[in-house]
């Protein structure tokens, strides 16, 4: 029988062994059942669409889906968020971590094919003529030379899935660390922006306590010369340098709270600590209100929900992984080669070489070494999918709470904008009763402390109304792709198609 005959059958009964591994062991992924909401609960027709509330009134009637950040519409936060993005140390581990599983995912399906070497040697060396039969006198024993070349070739045959399920399992996990990627992109924005909103909430708290101050100052003066020409007494100046003391004594905590923050700022950008930028004050901030969404759009835009998928995917698959050991393992050998005495004549036609060969190997005791993989397999996948309707139950959690947020914070600012107004007037008429003697300078001092603290009040609803918006953006997923792709391009570090890779087959 020819070599070329022999080769023919044997890749016919390679592709025949491939043809058979379409099945595999193990169950087939299916997503599981989780209980939907048919709506949240504390959604408003308001929050079912598009709008900007606000401060600033904004023409746009959508927000931009790659960078949900700029619904907020301030410069200096967009760049501040960029910086971030391409800075930040937590995020480039996380990319770092999507090349390696994508590495290990190629590295899974190359089993898939036949693996292919080559060898070369050549040895010279003397025999012993020790216990020979001599016929005549040879002075010594003459040298001999072997050189070989082959090319050898081994096919592990997939006939009962086992490697698709560890392809399968590998997909899985790099669909898992791109989905952990994207939720580590979407935690920087949100952190830089928390971050920004609160620095812009120091910031104003700081002014309205510098200013506050200097007016207490300034009528501190005031009855100073009136305490010298007799018109006002020793308590009512006491009773107005407390004022000035309380003042002061509120400005170190903001100074050092605004200096903390521009610090965690630059940190989130990795970069060291120092001042930051500003751009509108919080008071200014648009705040946009996104669509609640659907839950199923929930599913399918929350990075930890997919993250939480992709790895019961991959856990669904080691079972197979475990359960394909209980099959026989069958693998294909083969070299073709040339071997000769003689270097000249390697390559001529008598020296050729070839070997073909097939092995199975099945385990028949094992002591419950397989059945406990399978077992710890099962209980890895049962683990998963509890943490993956974990995910999807907090999912709706986050977003009904922002929801709830959203409309009560809302209601917050309006109402402690109203409070300072009314404090204003109050401030303004005990002044005016001071000034002409109808009220003595105490109703003073609480109209316009009360006030000061209502400012301070209102500047922290804002605050906190502008939280809620970012958290329901956070809840939702955000709208991070075309941001995530930019990421990319920053790091120089992953130039593929976002998506997982699909597993290729003979």
């Amino acid at each position: 029988m020819s070599c070329s005959t022999l080769r023919r059958r044997l890749w016919l009964s390679l592709a025949s062994a491939g043809m058979l591994s379409a099945c595999a062991v193990g169950p087939d992924y299916q997503r599981p059942a989780v209980a939907i909401p048919d709506d949240y609960r504390s959604a408003t027709p308001q929050q079912r669409s598009v709008q900007a509330t606000p401060a600033t009134q904004s023409t746009d009637a959508a927000l931009p889906e790659d960078a949900w950040w700029k619904g907020f519409n301030d410069p200096v936060l967009d760049d501040l968020v960029a910086a971030g993005l391409a800075n930040n140390r937590d995020l480039q581990s996380a990319i770092a971590n999507v090349i390696k599983t994508r590495g290990q995912l190629e590295t899974t399906r190359a089993q898939f094919f036949p693996q292919l070497g080559a060898s070369a040697g050549s040895a010279r060396g003397q025999g012993s003529s020790i216990g020979q039969t001599i016929v005549a006198p040879t002075p010594t024993v003459p040298l001999s030379t072997t050189s070989t070349m082959q090319l050898p070739a081994s096919w592990q045959i997939d006939l009962f899935g086992g490697i698709r399920r560890q392809v399968e399992a590998a997909s899985a996990t790099e669909a898992a660390a791109i989905a952990n990627r994207r939720a580590v992109a979407l935690s920087v924005a949100g952190q830089m922006t928390d971050s920004y909103i609160l620095l812009r909430a120091l910031d104003q708290q700081l002014v309205l306590t510098r200013q506050t101050l200097e007016n207490y100052r300034t009528t501190l003066r005031v009855f100073e010369l009136r305490l010298k020409y007799g018109t006002a007494n020793m308590v009512q100046v006491s009773q107005i340098q407390s004022q000035v003391d309380q003042a002061e004594a509120s400005i170190p905590p903001l100074v050092k709270a605004i200096a903390e923050q521009e610090n965690s700022i630059r940190f989130l950008a990795g970069r060291n600590p120092g001042n930051v930028p500003r751009g509108k004050s919080i008071e200014q901030l648009s705040l946009p209100v996104p669509p609640a969404g659907l839950p199923s759009e929930l599913l399918a835009r929350r990075p930890d929900v997919m993250r939480a998928e992709q790895q019961l995917i991959a856990a669904n698959a080691q079972i197979g992984v475990a359960k394909a050991q209980y099959f026989p393992s069958i693998s294909l050998t083969g070299a073709l080669g040339t071997a000769s005495n003689n270097l000249i004549s390697l390559f001529s036609g008598p020296g050729k070489i070839w070997s073909v060969g097939a092995a199975a190997t099945m385990p028949i005791f094992t002591a419950g070494a397989i059945a406990g993989q399978v077992t710890s397999a099962e209980a890895g996948q049962q683990m998963a999918l509890a943490q993956y309707q974990k995910a999807v139950e907090a999912s709706f959690r986050d977003v009904d709470n922002a929801l709830v947020a959203t409309s009560e914070n809302r209601k917050l600012v309006s109402a402690r904008q109203q409070q300072v107004g009314t404090l204003k007037t109050y401030a303004n008429l005990s002044s005016m009763q001071f000034n002409y003697g109808y009220a003595d300078y105490l109703t003073v001092l609480n109209a316009e402390d009360s006030l000061f603290k209502a400012q301070l009040q209102l500047v922290d609803a804002q605050r906190q109304e502008a939280n809620a918006i970012l958290s329901l953006y956070m809840a939702l997923g955000g709208g991070w792709d075309a941001a995530d792709r930019d990421t990319l391009a920053a790091n120089q570090a992953i130039t593929k198609a976002d998506g997982p890779s699909q597993p290729k087959q003979p």
